[in-house]
């Protein structure tokens, strides 16, 4: 697991970014079966990202979920964003949470990093998703968003949990979707669990 901290911080400058104590580490193997997904994802991935920023914003016991218009009902996710290709993973923070939120973000600190491979048939790529608390933050009134959200609620760590398994419970393109949001999500979650726990 070592080696694969080092390879982020390699690949990816983390000097300025604040790692939690126990940051979560993960590499999982996607194995995605609607073809639609899989081009949508290339279509994506070292075209305009190179990896992406999510991000937990905590409000006291609860964190921020969104969805999109075209999510299928009761899917809801932690929020999440493209690092551009020349982009540092801070700054791509700041950036996405503002067009994504309208916040301005005070203080986060990095708590997961995780790195897909992401395999349909005999083709794959990796990906990497660095997950981010962000407890410190205010409401930019006069920034605009992208307009990609449709809605953001608040949820319970158990509501969150109940997300995590409605994400993993979808089928076709959405199924494969589900896989790939479920780690992140969930991610979050143990996070969240451990820290109320300690």
């Amino acid at each position: 697991m070592k080696d694969l901290e080092e390879f982020f911080q390699t690949r990816f400058d983390l000097e300025r970014i604040p790692i939690a104590s126990d940051l979560s580490v993960k590499e999982v193997t996607v194995t995605i079966e609607d073809r639609e997904f899989f081009e949508y994802l290339k279509s994506k991935i070292n075209v305009d990202r190179i990896g992406e920023v999510v991000f937990a914003i905590r409000d006291g016991e609860e964190v921020l979920v969104v969805r999109q218009k075209e999510y299928p009902d009761k899917i809801y996710r932690i929020p999440s964003g493209g690092i551009g290709l020349n982009e540092n993973v801070d700054e791509a923070l700041e950036r996405e949470v503002k067009e994504e939120l309208a916040l301005d973000i005070k203080d986060f600190l990095l708590i997961g990093v995780i790195k897909y491979n992401l395999v349909w048939l005999q083709e794959h790529f990796d990906f990497y998703s660095f997950v981010f608390l962000i407890e410190k933050y205010e409401k930019d009134n006069l920034a605009k968003t992208d307009g990609e959200i449709s809605e953001v609620i608040k949820v319970s760590l158990d509501e969150l949990k109940n997300l995590c398994d409605i994400l993993k419970e979808q089928k076709g393109f959405w199924g494969d979707w589900g896989k790939f949001r479920f780690y992140s999500t969930s991610l979050v979650y143990e996070y969240l669990v451990r820290k109320k726990i300690n």
